[in-house]
């Protein structure tokens, strides 16, 4: 059975994971191809003022969330004496999928984002800014998806327990033995 905490940080990790996935589902499949249509100057003015405020912390805060409880569980997980190996797949490929991720967002995506601040409403310095969001946006959205998939998977089998032997124990001993 697994521990409190692992059970605390596997919610943690399908609530944040599931968050970071709406978020970007909203921007596969509303904001991007509606920026395609404005054009460049709306889609950066648009960035520059939700990367302020609220969105300053909101979206950090959520992505450090969804990469922060999937290791958490990693490493509560490989200290779990009673633990199947198999059954840490999930929790094991959730993890992994969330540090690629995060890598692409920090390697690729903060820094683009932060010389967009940087320039002016240039078409030509905005386009090239424009489609290496877009590209390796989508790339991150396919993670976002399959982490969370991965989390819920992960999620199910923390809380599924993994005595399955003391459960079958009782039928192995024959039905006289039941009580």
């Amino acid at each position: 059975m697994a521990s409190p905490v692992a059970k605390a940080l596997a919610v943690g990790a399908a609530f944040f994971g599931g968050l970071q996935a709406g978020v970007t589902a909203n921007r596969a499949l509303v904001q991007m191809p509606a920026w395609e249509r404005l054009g460049v100057i709306s889609w950066a003015n648009f960035a520059r003022a939700e990367n302020h405020g609220l969105g300053s912390a909101f979206y950090p805060a959520v992505g450090l969330a969804a990469v922060a409880f999937p290791i958490a569980l990693v490493i509560v997980f490989r200290r779990d004496k009673t633990r199947e190996q198999l059954r840490g797949l999930p929790v094991y490929l959730a993890a992994a999928s969330v540090v690629v991720w995060a890598s692409i967002t920090r390697a690729v995506l903060v820094p683009a984002m932060f010389h967009l601040r940087d320039l002016a409403d240039n078409v030509n310095a905005l386009e090239p800014i424009f489609s290496t969001v877009v590209q390796w946006s989508a790339v991150n959205d396919v993670l976002h998806v399959i982490a969370f998939g991965l989390n819920l998977w992960a999620l199910i089998v923390v809380f599924s327990g993994s005595n399955a032997k003391a459960r079958l124990t009782p039928l192995a001993q024959g039905p006289d033995k039941l009580g």
